[in-house]
């Protein structure tokens, strides 16, 4: 009798909650009101609408270079080249990827929503830990904003099969108080060390003489990278890239230390040295 009185009690409860659903529903959508959504999920579909970081076509382009292992994905040099239109010269900037930074407090509350056990102390060479492959390099491109204070135009990332073909390690060494020179070495990230062009690489470019030839290198390898630029947008600079000469393309490395096994940099002596860039100094390596 008793197991009868509590069924039947039950299922009164059930029959309550079912029509007090769907009253609720029936009401929602006649007067047309919004569900509640959480945080949660509307960072979840912010992040699947709308895209993480968008190219811009810049008069001084800043294109942040992600060279990643072929196999593991794994970011292996990071180096930001700086181009200008107009002055036709070109600015390559070595960020070792050892470089230890703490996040800002805004870009750290975003990316821990992604994924939560990010720390706000980073080492550029753990970013891939924390985002998958197709998303690693918008979020890289976020964190090397935050870091150096500038406004990235696009981004390009190159497996290290096509990357080591481009660029070698050079390290810098002091000869005067105003003055580097560069040596070859071999696998040098000790923070003295910069990326340039192979000599095989710069023998290669002095063997395309005309547009036509540049425009179809271009469109022959930009399958192979990954970038939020598309090859048409490449190609608007196209006309700009065949009119710089090499003796208009030089290279240097961030500034910083080595802190351990870290390399620390100041990140107002970061921006400073970016700006003056992009403002027209131009390094005297060579």
């Amino acid at each position: 009798m008793f197991a009868r009185g509590f069924i039947r009690s039950l299922l009164i409860i059930l029959v309550m909650i079912t029509i007090a659903t769907v009253s609720y529903r029936i009401v929602m959508h006649m007067w047309d009101i919004p569900v509640p959504v959480t945080d949660e999920l509307i960072s979840t579909r912010q992040q699947e609408e709308e895209p993480i970081t968008q190219a811009v076509i810049d008069d001084i382009s800043k294109n942040l270079i992600f060279n990643y292992d072929d196999q593991t994905g794994d970011i292996r040099s990071i180096l930001l080249e700086i181009f200008h239109l107009e002055e036709k010269r070109m600015q390559y900037i070595t960020i070792p990827i050892r470089t230890q930074f703490t996040m800002s407090e805004a870009l750290y509350r975003k990316l821990v929503l992604v994924h939560p056990t990010i720390p706000q102390v980073i080492k550029l060479s753990n970013i891939r830990k924390y985002f998958d492959e197709d998303t690693v390099y918008d979020y890289g491109t976020l964190i090397l904003e935050d870091l150096l204070g500038v406004d990235i135009s696009f981004y390009t990332a190159l497996p290290n099969s096509i990357y080591e073909t481009m660029f070698t390690t050079k390290e810098l060494i002091n000869t005067n108080s105003s003055t580097t020179t560069l040596e070859t070495v071999e696998n040098n990230d000790n923070g003295a060390s910069c990326e340039v062009f192979s000599e095989e690489y710069i023998a290669f470019l002095k063997t395309i003489k005309t547009e036509q030839g540049l425009r179809d290198y271009i469109e022959e390898i930009y399958p192979y990278f990954k970038s939020n630029l598309s090859l048409a947008g490449k190609m608007n600079y196209l006309e700009s890239y065949c009119r710089t000469s090499l003796s208009k393309v030089t290279f240097d490395r961030i500034e910083g230390i080595n802190q351990n096994s870290a390399y620390i940099i100041d990140q107002a002596l970061a921006k400073q040295q970016v700006e003056s860039y992009i403002a027209g100094y131009v390094s005297t390596n060579e």
